[in-house]
């Protein structure tokens, strides 16, 4: 089975022109799809291009103005989430190196009334597509889940993907808005073998699941369903319908107005960061009906993704100035009205030992062998705790 490799890259104007001697790659390691890594270094910061660090900055605005991002922006930036997140803080137990999720591109679900033209195409990136053909620790009755890192030196072979993410776009017609998009998402489950759909808004729900139910029946996914040794009748049976999500609804009855429907695209991210957060959980599939969740305010949720892109931005052009690094952040000022992100961003940062009070030690942003990977000027190679700047420029 032939996967489709990584899109095409088109080179930084930023980058340094110094030429740098290749070195061959370390064997048998996966790193988070769909980036591509400097050569001969374990830890896993990309090598953005210009594209993938404008759908970045594309979230990380509307994060900071509360508004809606770039929908095609969605799931890269959820898969730089996999991205250096060792010693991060997340998880639940602290750590940051358990299994990934790999975010597919947004599917748009033909309404149920209208005909389904072609077949939806689901294409999987090379480096999951191989990770699929790995072995799946499972995480429940085995101790937990031990990463590449913490295993044998023989266990490189093992699986790093437990998550499918496939995130769906519904239209809707209410009369009490002119919004027309509602978000759902589907995440196969590798310790299950399992596909569940989870779906947050009230409204139409039982005609999107079975508008979603025929995406399935109809879905082109070798690598999905072929790989994993299953028939379509036997795909279609691991299906699961999470539809018991009434924070939305009650929302409603609150403020007496109806909840735009594409607000549910925060709550499918949250869905997704819960997933990851949570990868080592057996039973992460159960997702609390909670208005934290469904808004993403909760600390673990919108604003760690805000605070580790940032921060992964920031690392992956070591060789920008101090003007241009304040300019980029300058970008990203949260808004006052966003008090929750501002908090709580701001303890992510802390964590991540960014100065200020509990900082947690100097962090170089260069390579793991203390080189830095590209150069520098105007003392480009800085030190999280002299990062403290950051703060002022964000207001947080």
């Amino acid at each position: 089975m032939r996967f489709p490799a990584s899109r095409p890259r088109t080179s930084s104007i930023y980058r340094p022109s110094t030429p740098q001697s290749p070195s061959p790659p370390l064997p048998g390691r996966l790193k988070p799809a769909p980036f591509q890594y400097p050569a001969n270094t374990r830890r896993t910061l990309p090598d953005l291009d210009d594209d993938e660090l404008d759908d970045i900055a594309a979230v990380l605005r509307a994060l900071a103005r509360g508004s809606y991002p770039r929908l095609s922006a969605v799931p890269l930036a959820l898969n730089a989430y996999n991205c250096d997140r060792s010693g991060d803080g997340s998880g639940s137990d602290g750590r940051g190196d358990g299994p990934w999720a790999y975010f597919h591109p947004v599917t748009v679900v033909a309404p149920e009334d209208r005909a389904a033209a072609a077949r939806p195409e689901i294409e999987l990136d090379g480096v999951v597509g191989e990770d699929l053909g790995r072995a799946w620790v499972r995480v429940r009755g085995s101790g937990g889940y031990a990463g590449e890192e913490e295993g044998e030196p023989g266990m490189v072979d093992i699986a790093r993907y437990r998550f499918m993410c496939f995130i769906h776009k519904h239209r809707i017609d209410r009369r009490t808005t002119c919004q027309k998009g509602v978000h759902t998402i589907s995440i196969w489950d590798r310790e299950w073998d399992e596909l569940t759909w989870h779906d947050t808004y009230h409204v139409n729900r039982e005609t999107r699941r079975r508008e979603i139910r025929r995406f399935w029946e109809r879905a082109n996914a070798p690598g999905l369903i072929e790989k994993q040794g299953l028939t379509r009748e036997q795909f279609m049976g691991r299906i699961r319908y999470r539809t018991v999500y009434h924070i939305c609804e009650h929302i409603e009855d609150t403020i007496r107005d109806a909840v735009p429907p594409r607000h549910t695209l925060w709550a499918v991210m949250s869905a997704a960061l819960f997933h990851m957060n949570h990868a080592r959980d057996p039973q992460v599939s159960i997702v609390p009906d909670q208005l934290e969740l469904f808004g993403g305010q909760a600390r673990a949720l919108l604003p760690r993704l805000f605070a580790h892109l940032l921060l992964l931005c920031l690392d992956c052009r070591p060789w920008w100035g101090r003007a241009r690094r304040e300019a980029f952040v300058a970008r990203f000022r949260v808004l006052d009205r966003l008090r929750w992100m501002r908090v709580r961003a701001r303890e992510h940062f802390e964590l991540r030992g960014l100065g200020g009070r509990g900082g947690g030690g100097k962090r170089s942003i260069s390579g793991s062998d203390g080189s830095n990977s590209g150069g520098t000027d105007d003392g480009g190679n800085e030190d999280m705790e002299s990062r403290g700047w950051i703060y002022g420029i964000l207001k947080i």
